[in-house]
């Protein structure tokens, strides 16, 4: 319990004014399985970037004809996951992930196609793989989980005898380098979140993922019941115990509530939208990032901030009590450098190079 005081200091530290079969033929023609395992239509970036549909029918396309059919039964199996997941509530693959594990297996098939006479994927071997994973050794941690995943997939469904990725061992999990929030992008953001301009629901999200390291999953998550006024804590999903809230996220709460009595809604959930008053389930999961796109940042950048700062001020162990998490994961924080100003006050250690971001335009 002592790990609380965290969320405390964190709010005073922002507060202060002083820093705390041919490689690259394509194919003319996708395989039935291929047609049918597209993502809804029409669906589309915010940002004007390509669908995942086309993207993922990009990656399909540039396998080779003979380890194509496997590779798009695959990715049906995928969507088919990822739709399984979203209807029964559950957090379903996202497009990126999808993507990605697309095309490490069209870059495989690439590469066995143009090492030698490949014709199906009963010919893979173990040492194939490992010349495969040889070429990018940074990426050995990720490419063998999917590698694994695919071969495995591939075994039940009786189309290899032998499961080549089976000897594979996974690599050093790779160091986190996600960008972070300097100190002067969180106190302007503190500043922003403590006033009255910004909406509650931006205020909110933004405190309990800036200070509390809280997922969009379990902000969106969050009932009238968690709260607890007597002790002026918040329950949120995944955690050990509850969170104590600080005054100014306390306060962001309370204002919530407010606008959720004023929509005259029966949704038990804490962030209710115009869409959600009428029935009983939580926010859109891109609703989120639009409440924070005005002021510049989005929750998972926020969230991600905060746990690097735990995980180097405290101890790995100490936050993935607090945070509900496993220690293992929280590691890859420590081999990144996310905290310039405190490694430039310790003594031998010096300017060190740093990805944290500056504070954002904020739109009123």
């Amino acid at each position: 319990m002592i790990s609380f005081g965290i969320w405390g200091n964190q709010a005073s530290a922002l507060s202060a004014d002083v820093a705390p079969c041919q490689a690259g033929q394509p194919r003319q023609s996708p395989a039935p399985a291929a047609a049918s395992s597209g993502a809804t239509p029409g669906r589309a970036c915010a940002t004007g970037a390509a669908s995942p549909t086309r993207t993922r029918r990009r990656h399909l396309d540039a396998v080779p004809d003979c380890l194509a059919t496997a590779v798009a039964a695959f990715n049906g199996s995928q969507l088919a996951e990822q739709e399984r997941a979203r209807r029964g509530g559950r957090h379903p693959l996202s497009d990126i992930t999808l993507e990605t594990r697309l095309r490490i297996l069209r870059d495989l098939a690439v590469h066995l196609t143009s090492a030698g006479l490949v014709t199906g994927w009963s010919q893979v071997t173990t040492t194939d793989l490992e010349g495969f994973l040889g070429h990018s050794p940074g990426n050995r941690h990720q490419r063998t989980y999917v590698l694994r995943g695919f071969f495995g997939w591939a075994k039940h469904r009786k189309l290899i005898l032998i499961d080549p990725a089976t000897a594979l061992r996974l690599g050093s999990q790779p160091a986190f380098t996600g960008t972070v929030l300097d100190t002067a992008a969180q106190r302007a953001l503190f500043r922003r979140w403590t006033g009255s301009t910004a909406h509650p629901h931006e205020r909110l999200t933004g405190l309990l993922a800036l200070l509390h390291a809280a997922s969009s999953a379990q902000i969106r998550g969050l009932t009238i019941g968690d709260a607890d006024h007597a002790q002026q804590t918040l329950s949120l999903a995944g955690r050990p115990f509850p969170a104590p809230l600080d005054p100014v996220s306390w306060t962001a709460l309370g204002d919530c509530l407010r606008h959720r009595e004023a929509l005259r809604t029966l949704n038990p959930h804490v962030i209710v939208t115009m869409a959600t008053r009428t029935g009983d389930s939580p926010a859109h999961q891109s609703y989120l990032t639009r409440v924070l796109r005005r002021a510049g940042t989005t929750p998972a950048l926020c969230r991600q901030t905060r746990v690097s700062q735990l995980v180097t001020d405290l101890d790995p162990k100490l936050a993935a009590t607090a945070l509900g998490m496993r220690d293992a994961g929280l590691v890859r924080y420590l081999a990144g450098n996310v905290d310039s100003d405190r490694l430039e006050r310790t003594p031998g250690l010096g300017r060190q190079p740093t990805r944290a971001l500056q504070a954002p335009p904020c739109t009123p």
